[in-house]
């Protein structure tokens, strides 16, 4: 509907409040009101985390880029958090560049399945 109408979509928290940044699993998720219901979503996220991984290493990004990558290739502006210089020019490190077709196509596939 975005696309139709010329809208841009501002995704808050594309990194899924840091979930998808693979620094929490299911046995070290976060703390605080974070960490409240995240151990399941952890389990759930655990093979899209290991695909961000692996699609991470052919481009020579991280995780974090990927994935914020992924969601600009949607057609979504991220609004990513940063708590510090190194986190802001990670997330800068997701600019510049684009995921392929297929990657974009595996990652849609593999996060519908995860949300089903």
């Amino acid at each position: 509907a975005c696309q139709e109408l010329g809208v841009t979509l501002i995704a808050y928290s594309p990194l899924a409040m840091g979930l998808l940044t693979g620094k929490y699993n299911p046995n070290s998720p976060p703390s605080g009101p974070r960490g409240v219901g995240a151990k399941a979503k952890l389990s759930r996220c655990q093979p899209l985390i290991e695909l961000l991984r692996d699609i991470s290493q052919a481009y020579e990004k991280t995780p974090i880029q990927v994935a914020l990558n992924w969601v600009i290739c949607k057609g979504a502006l991220p609004i990513p958090g940063a708590k510090n210089l190194r986190q802001a020019q990670e997330n800068a490190g997701a600019l510049g560049w684009r995921l392929s077709k297929d990657d974009v196509q595996a990652l849609d596939a593999l996060s519908d399945q995860i949300q089903s």
